[in-house]
């Protein structure tokens, strides 16, 4: 994240530095936003809807992101999911950790044709390849003696609903 690796906010797993500006920069033709695991995320740099569990937070949808119940995926074209990482990180937000595979499968059958799931990560997810192409993975370093994490960009496919 090179020199501006402190994160803007003092929540715990906020986004650093100039993270978010780079993911503006990699996607500038997104439409409609939705922010998975949005914590409080800096809608000023990157404006979107948010989906959280934690009511306090003021998330568009208050919902689990296994379920997206009730969100209309359909209307975003991209969604850019920040789960937390392990066991000891969903613990210091009160909460189980949540069950990846059945985030990547909710989004991916119910997202239009074409949308991109971005999601960071200290774990490649798993996924099905009839509904999903990786695009891109990249490997991301806040600084030293930081954890490594990987952006998968994911992009939903025609036969999704096959």
């Amino acid at each position: 994240m090179g020199n501006s690796y402190q994160k803007r906010n003092d929540f715990y797993g906020g986004y650093q530095g100039n993270f978010l500006k780079r993911i503006d920069a990699l996607f500038p033709d997104r439409k409609n936003v939705l922010h998975l695991f949005a914590g409080k995320i800096d809608l000023a740099s990157f404006p979107g809807d948010t989906l959280d569990i934690d009511n306090s937070l003021n998330p568009t949808y208050c919902v689990n992101a296994e379920t997206c119940f009730g969100v209309p995926l359909n209307k975003y074209d991209f969604v850019l999911a920040d789960p937390p990482y392990s066991e000891s990180d969903a613990n210091k937000y009160g909460l189980p950790l949540v069950n990846r595979n059945t985030v990547i499968k909710t989004l991916s059958t119910r997202l239009p044709v074409g949308a991109y799931i971005v999601w960071l990560d200290q774990v490649y997810p798993m996924y099905a390849k009839v509904n999903l192409k990786p695009e891109a993975t990249i490997g991301i370093i806040g600084s030293t003696n930081h954890r490594f994490r990987v952006l998968t960009v994911f992009r939903v496919l025609e036969n999704h609903n096959a």
